[in-house]
């Protein structure tokens, strides 16, 4: 016989949480706020059945998702690697205008700023002329200056 007290009770397990799921699942699954989000599809998952993570993820759409966030991830530099870059980047640009005697002012120019921006990759990491002045001319001065002591040294020995 059904008492009301037997009927009103649930099958679904009531001792895991979403945090727990996502023990299960890390770099997949991530927990806030008692939900369970996909990270990939960014999406939120009833976290009380496995089944239901299962489902979700034998989906095309979640295979497709993990794909594409994987070879983001490839893409994607870390900050120290983009701002090194960028420094190399406006440092060999400053050392050409200099050896060719461009003025820097010149890099504000619209028609070299298309330029760079269009047909040179990373082109619009090049700062402004006042930035390029200001941060990247002095350790561009000091390494030229070194490499011409180094130069005049050894010609002396010779």
């Amino acid at each position: 016989m059904i008492t009301a007290s037997t009927a009103n009770k649930s099958h679904l397990p009531t001792k895991i949480s979403a945090k727990d799921r996502a023990k299960d699942y890390p770099g997949v699954l991530d927990d806030s706020g008692g939900k369970l989000f996909c990270t990939p599809c960014n999406c939120v998952l009833d976290h009380r059945r496995k089944s239901t993570l299962d489902d979700h993820f034998a989906t095309a759409k979640h295979s497709r998702m993990v794909k594409a966030a994987g070879e983001e991830a490839k893409k994607q530099l870390t900050n120290t690697e983009a701002s090194t870059s960028k420094m190399v980047i406006c440092e060999t640009w400053v050392a050409t205008c200099t050896a060719i005697n461009i003025p820097l002012s010149k890099s504000d120019h619209p028609a070299l700023r298309k330029f760079l921006n269009e047909k040179v990759m990373n082109g619009g990491a090049i700062p402004g002329f006042h930035q390029l002045q200001e941060m990247y001319l002095g350790a561009v001065y000091e390494r030229e200056k070194e490499e011409l002591k180094t130069l005049l040294a050894e010609n002396l020995l010779l």
